[in-house]
């Protein structure tokens, strides 16, 4: 782990250390020396998870966070709303026994239950571990056992049974939370996400207030794992500072608005486990106090461009394939058209190419 950008090298271990002031560490409780630059960006306040997402709670307490497609309508939380339960998660993990610096695996389909645990897991003490829904059983137990996994946090049955599988050889697995479907298993340590958030009672705010208070931001608060064909998984440390810095440079070189002049609006469709998609999704949507939408689980095979059109994002993030299939999907469809059609088509994108190079460039 380094201090200041996401510039961080595979650590060799995860051993317990005692406090350091190097620019660089591998140790799980670790602290590294933030270099802060005078006349410079890199001179800008460290902050933490926690001092990030509640000074726009304080904000824009009641802007529209996050929103998820539930029997055909959205269910919309407010920022305070968005807070209150990454605060109830945060409760609950430490009820489960969430040790400081131990994981909480999140492996499942973009959803506001994704980032509330991912974030719930911060602000409790632990690493957030997001995990690629593709990986199979045994990619989940190396990534479990070298982040010393107390809780997982998975989507569905499919998830779950991946668990399931390999939760023997798990020595620090405490709890297994499923956040969407019903639970078609029963075991001791096994909750629906009601049930889990359920537990946040017999934990107070003085008892979370005080794991909060001591987080540093010089402190590793995330792990993000890069799969290799070569060898196992290799982990990669990220500092509150890494998060919250990297995010105020993102915002400042995009030039994105917040409320109340206008607020972004951002589709949350590529998978949250990289570091990138969770910078734009997560961290910058908050930064800037954006609403943030979630794509169906097949968005990807087609339903995308569906969300696209109902939810009309001011911000999309997009990697070359996502691009591709756009252009494919509307090259197909000027096929089944006239010649008149498809003349007045290209004029259309011509036309909204200027306006939105003019719009760009102010």
């Amino acid at each position: 782990m380094q201090g200041r950008g996401l510039r961080l090298p595979s650590p060799r271990s995860f051993s317990p250390a005692p406090p350091s002031n190097d620019l660089w560490t591998s140790q799980r409780d670790g602290k590294v020396q933030l270099r802060l630059e005078k006349e410079s960006f890199a001179n800008e306040a460290p902050l933490t998870v926690h001092d990030l997402v509640v000074d726009t709670t304080t904000k824009y307490a009641h802007c529209i966070a996050l929103g998820s497609k539930q029997r055909g309508g959205w269910h919309m939380l407010t920022y305070i709303e968005y807070y209150e339960e990454c605060r109830r998660a945060a409760k609950a993990f430490l009820k489960l026994g969430l040790e400081r610096f131990h994981g909480v695996g999140v492996l499942g389909s973009n959803a506001e239950e994704w980032v509330i645990a991912s974030i719930g897991a911060i602000l409790a003490g632990g690493f957030s571990v997001g995990i690629l829904p593709t990986s199979s059983p045994k990619i989940c137990q190396v990534i479990a056992e070298s982040s010393e996994m107390d809780v997982f946090v998975v989507d569905g049955d499919r998830q779950l049974q991946k668990i399931i599988q390999i939760q023997g050889s798990l020595k620090h697995l405490k709890g297994i939370v499923q956040y969407q479907e019903e639970l078609q298993v029963t075991q001791p340590n096994l909750y629906s996400w009601k049930g889990f958030l359920d537990l946040a009672r017999g934990v107070s705010d003085e008892e979370l207030d005080q794991v909060i208070d001591s987080q540093k931001p010089n402190q590793c608060c995330t792990l993000v794992y890069r799969l290799s064909t070569s060898g196992p998984p290799k982990a990669i440390m990220l500092s509150h500072d890494n998060i919250t810095w990297t995010t105020a440079a993102a915002v400042q070189s995009l030039a994105y608005h917040c409320p109340p002049g206008r607020q972004e609006v951002l589709v949350s469709y590529l998978p949250l486990s990289s570091i990138g998609v969770q910078i734009f999704d997560m961290w910058v949507a908050i930064w800037v106090a954006g609403a943030l939408y979630f794509a169906q689980p097949d968005a990807l095979k087609g339903s995308l461009v569906d969300t696209l059109r109902e939810v009309r994002p001011t911000s999309f993030v997009g990697v070359p394939r996502v691009w591709d299939r756009l252009l494919d999907r509307v090259k197909t469809a000027q096929l089944a058209r006239t010649p008149l059609r498809r003349s007045f088509d290209r004029w259309a994108m011509r036309m909204g190419l200027r306006a939105n190079k003019k719009q760009l460039s102010g």
